[in-house]
């Protein structure tokens, strides 16, 4: 037979598809999550990588679950549908480390701003001012003017007017609200590069300067942000770096201390009389706020995918600041001790996206290429055995087995290989009836220089039939399964030649050729028919002696049924042993009497018949022509022994030695 090789029907459950791709996004967002907390703190890079790869093939485990159980057997839309579930996971894990990554920042300036409030309230304390960092903004602000009123009626001036006024009541108020919204209308429409000219003082803005009473809007955004200084234009040029089509708003911090419109604007007064600093600027206004100041605040997994740019953004700053190093307790450099970033870190980022996905795709993909019965409505079986041969060229053998399948016999069989020794291995794919049956062949090649084995799958499901299973199975003495018969070219010695197949003649036609010549050469080795002697003439003088002496039968075999007997001509005694011409008579023993042997078996003359007599002519125990001997009686005494028509009831045995 031609060999050629399984094709996929391509046909596929869209249901199971489906269930396919949410069942390894479900999966894989899981795992991530383990993947990632593992890999935050493991110090070792070959452990990270081998969890990167068991964290992708478990993916592909799942993907495998489902192409087996939905039976999906078209390569091209499981190798999308598994795409789009591993595109949709790393996804996830990129908003979830960025999750990560805000958290931990988050956690940060969270420490950062225990210390200031701890710090501040060392210094009032040393002051002399009663204030409480840890009370609502509001109150802290009322707390710190009441207590500089009374500093200051200390110094002897008048307070009277100004005691039964508070801070809170002022931001608080219409008029303070409806000039922020003016404030917000104005600088919302500017652009953020104008931020400079404001801290300058260079620019007076109307809103702006009716709300602190004809300060600069220089002056006020240094009153609400506490500074003037070159830091908060750090963070004025940091939030325009990064938001380039910022408003003047936006990139002097307004939305990220007090929202953008009136509402927004109202709500953020009203929490500042109920937030402390620390809650306002991390959980009120956390994200915008800490972005803001060149951090980034606490935003869930969900808010960060639906924001793809953002992420982006995240990712890119996370790239050129780097989180790790590869500093250990052998290497303390300062080179060593800096942090992976830039152009080797996105080559880091690559390698574990191969890293993962690779495995998923390696364990997945091969379930839907494997051969699918049809008339079992199941995928093929696996044969346990492998099947190893002695190793050759393997192009040469993928080029012979292609043409014929069972030129792969004309190599030896292996039951053992190994110890550094190349050899291949055939796999059986089967129905359960054995009549479709399928191969592969891995070439297993040992590196002499590594030390290590090689393995290649270079025929993947070449198709065979019944006949190259019931060799296969007979060679490594197994039972070949019904229907499935060995090749007639192979014996258990072996196959008498090389398997070549011939240019124009079927390979059944060889088959027979070839079991006919090896049925020849095993005659001719134990003994067949010799050509050289005619058959038919040889089986006239036994049938005619057997007519003469044998006593009557109830059931005499016919004259034509003889030709086939034991001395036959064509029998392998009667071929080989007399010649083929001539069969030895059989002897029965006789009770021991005395009589004269010689009468019998004397030394006596054999007369040749000449070649043109006709066969039988001569009486095989005289040695005369037939008619000249004298027809003997027949002992019926009952104490004779009759065998083939002798008598030897006067046969002394005892004389015979």
């Amino acid at each position: 037979m031609n060999g050629k090789y399984y094709k996929a029907s391509d046909k596929f459950s869209a249901a199971g598809l489906i269930m396919m791709i949410v069942a390894t996004t479900i999966v894989g967002m899981a795992v991530s999550w383990v993947y990632l907390k593992l890999n935050s703190v493991c110090p070792v890079v070959y452990l990270c990588i081998l969890m990167a790869a068991l964290y992708g093939a478990g993916m592909g485990g799942v993907a495998y679950f489902f192409i087996k159980k939905f039976k999906l057997r078209s390569p091209k839309m499981v190798i999308i549908s598994l795409a789009v579930a591993l595109l949709f996971t790393t996804y996830f894990k990129w908003a979830l480390y960025d999750h990560f990554d805000r958290i931990d920042q988050s956690k940060y300036v969270e420490e950062q701003l225990d210390d200031v409030i701890s710090e501040a309230n060392t210094e009032f304390a040393k002051m002399g001012v009663e204030v409480n960092l840890e009370k609502p903004v509001l109150t802290v602000l009322d707390d710190f003017m009441g207590e500089l009123m009374k500093a200051f009626s200390g110094l002897g001036g008048d307070t009277s007017a100004a005691q039964d006024v508070k801070i809170s009541d002022t931001i608080k108020s219409d008029a303070t609200i409806k000039n922020l919204v003016a404030i917000y209308d104005e600088y919302s429409d500017k652009p953020g590069s104008d931020y400079k000219k404001m801290l300058e003082g260079e620019d007076a803005s109307g809103a702006a300067g009716s709300l602190l009473g004809g300060s600069s809007a220089g002056a006020m955004a240094g009153q609400l942000l506490g500074s003037e200084s070159d830091t908060y234009a750090s963070y004025c040029e940091y939030y325009l770096e990064h938001h380039p089509d910022a408003s003047l708003w936006e990139t002097l911090g307004m939305a990220a201390l007090l929202g953008n419109g009136e509402d927004e604007i109202r709500d953020s007064i009203d929490k500042l009389g109920e937030l402390n600093i620390k809650e306002y600027i991390l959980d009120y206004h956390g994200e915008e706020a800490l972005e803001f100041l060149g951090y980034k605040g606490r935003k869930s997994v969900v808010k960060i995918m639906s924001q793809p740019g953002k992420l982006i953004s995240d990712i890119k700053d996370i790239n050129s600041e780097g989180r790790w190093s590869y500093s250990s307790s052998h290497s303390t450099s300062a080179k060593d001790k800096e942090p992976v970033h830039g152009f080797m870190l996105w080559l880091v980022w690559l390698g574990e996206l191969i890293v993962i996905n690779a495995p998923a795709f390696a364990v997945a993909i091969p379930m839907c290429q494997r051969p699918f019965i049809e008339s079992d409505n199941d995928w093929a079986e696996k044969h346990p055995t492998q099947f190893k041969f002695s190793a050759i060229n393997a192009q040469a053998l993928k080029s012979s087995m292609e043409n014929d399948p069972l030129s792969l016999f004309n190599n030896q069989a292996l039951v053992t290989a190994g110890g550094r020794t190349n050899y291949f291995t055939v796999t059986l794919y089967h129905s359960r009836s054995y009549m479709e049956n399928y191969v592969s062949v891995d070439n297993t090649t040992y590196d002499q220089r590594r030390k290590t084995y090689n393995h290649k799958t270079f025929i993947n499901y070449l198709t065979v039939d019944t006949e190259f299973v019931g060799t296969l199975f007979t060679i490594f003495g197994l039972n070949p399964p019904v229907g499935c018969h060995p090749n007639p070219l192979y014996t258990p010695a072996g196959y008498g030649g090389q398997y070549v197949p011939k240019e124009g003649v079927s390979v059944g036609e060889q088959n027979k050729a070839a079991a006919q010549q090896n049925v020849s050469k095993q005659a001719v080795q134990y003994g067949g028919a010799q050509p050289a002697q005619p058959v038919q003439a040889a089986q006239a003088a036994p049938q005619q002696m057997y007519q003469q002496y044998q006593q009557p039968q109830p059931q005499a075999p016919a004259p034509q049924q003889q030709g086939g007997s034991l001395l036959g001509g064509g029998s392998l005694l009667g071929g080989s042993l007399l010649g083929g011409s001539q069969p030895a008579p059989t002897y029965a023993p006789q009770p021991a009497t005395a009589v004269d042997a010689d009468s019998i078996f004397g030394e006596q003359k054999i007369i040749r018949p000449k070649e043109e007599n006709a066969a039988g002519s001569i009486n095989l125990l005289t040695g005369r022509p037939k008619g000249e001997e004298e027809e003997r009686p027949v002992d019926t005494s009952g104490t004779s022994g009759l065998m083939d028509g002798l008598d030897t009831s006067n046969l002394n045995l005892d004389d015979l030695k």
